[in-house]
């Protein structure tokens, strides 16, 4: 064997590399608040507790470096991006767990109020400050720090669009365009900024960049629809006692008639006091003429996913991790069906368990 080919026997993995790097991105964090001692002595803390402590989101860190992965071939050089994803969906998550009610007299071992100050700082000025130290082009830096702008934006618009939402009074399309923003936004904005990144210098106006932005979107709605899912599984059904808008809810009360949709409306009506009505809810949302359209959406975005990874990287060694995360958003019961057409040999999806490995049953650490 020529040195060469020992050289290529022995290469770590995709997987493995994701693994040697995903502690970098930590490390880099770590980096940030670092620069905030000795002169911001009381918000330095109250970061560090909300970066440690904080609620974690799946692919923060993942998502950005494998999209640089794909296109460049390397994932060090989108530490940075990954370290910005990271903060976003820390502060965001702090805000969803007040908005949900989920704190009480201590928020992450620390003052409510202090923790969300800290929020602020960590979604908003710590990453563009990040941003604004990257070695790169100034029109490049520009381009980047406007897609966190954007995705920042859109993310806060789906997010008071879901706070002000009613079941009632708002259509299956409504949900879906509140979820390409709230959650779609965001992995749009990780992977984005990652492929303009790997593009260099003419990845400014690059349209490949945009196409990862939609690639991300896709990821970001599964990844919605997923924590849906993952909220009516574990048994607490969280969205129903808070009469959220989710697209399942929605449809059902779209779609049923006459005593159905009456009998629906009662048990929404005391399904915050009543684990018996959420779950008789529950059940009714996993009908079969509900499921159908819901499915059929699931069925094209997870194939769009899967079309532009293979249009935008076919012969990267990381798109195989990509799809394989496109794959884990829909490993749920309600979805245990392989899709047709030439991207169903990516996907064989066995019923879900009631809560997915590695979650904890109240809360699956994605509900922005």
């Amino acid at each position: 064997m020529s040195p060469h080919s020992r050289s290529a026997a022995v290469r770590p993995s995709p997987e493995a590399r994701l693994a040697e790097t995903v502690p970098q991105v930590s490390r880099y964090v770590a980096g940030l608040l670092d620069a905030y001692r000795p002169r911001y002595a009381h918000l330095r803390p109250a970061l560090e507790r909300l970066v440690t402590h904080g609620r974690r989101s799946p692919l923060e860190s993942a998502l950005p470096l494998l999209v640089h992965g794909a296109v460049e071939g390397t994932l060090e050089p989108a530490v940075p991006v990954a370290g910005a994803h990271t903060l976003w969906w820390r502060a965001a998550n702090t805000f969803d767990d007040v908005s949900d009610g989920d704190t009480g007299a201590r928020l992450y071992g620390g003052a409510p109020g202090a923790v969300m100050t800290a929020a602020l700082e960590c979604g908003y000025a710590l990453p563009l400050r990040a941003l604004a130290a990257l070695p790169v082009p100034g029109a490049l830096r520009e381009r980047l720090t406007a897609d966190y702008l954007d995705g920042w934006t859109a993310a806060c618009d789906g997010q008071v669009g879901d706070l002000l939402g009613t079941p009632t009074g708002t259509s299956p399309e409504e949900v879906l365009t509140v979820y390409r923003h709230k959650s779609g936004a965001v992995y749009a904005m990780a992977a984005t900024m990652a492929a303009r990144l790997a593009l260099g210098a003419d990845g400014a106006d690059d349209p490949r960049a945009a196409a990862w932005g939609e690639f991300g979107q896709a990821v970001g709605i599964l990844a919605q629809f997923r924590n849906d899912e993952d909220d009516l599984r574990s048994g607490q059904s969280e969205d129903l006692g808070n009469r959220t808008a989710t697209y399942l809810l929605v449809q059902l009360l779209h779609a049923a008639t006459g005593t159905d949709r009456e009998q629906a409306l009662e048990l929404l009506g005391r399904a915050a006091d009543s684990p018996a009505d959420r779950r008789r809810l529950a059940a009714m949302m996993f009908a079969p003429d509900v499921l159908a359209p819901y499915r059929r959406l699931l069925a094209d975005v997870h194939h769009r996913a899967h079309a532009l990874l293979d249009t935008l990287a076919p012969d990267s060694p990381f798109t195989a991790s990509l799809h394989r995360r496109v794959d884990d958003e829909v490993r749920t019961t309600a979805n245990a069906y392989a899709p047709t057409g030439p991207h169903g040999t990516h996907c064989t999806l066995p019923p879900g368990p009631a809560v997915p490995p590695g979650r904890t049953p109240a809360r699956s650490g994605q509900k922005v």
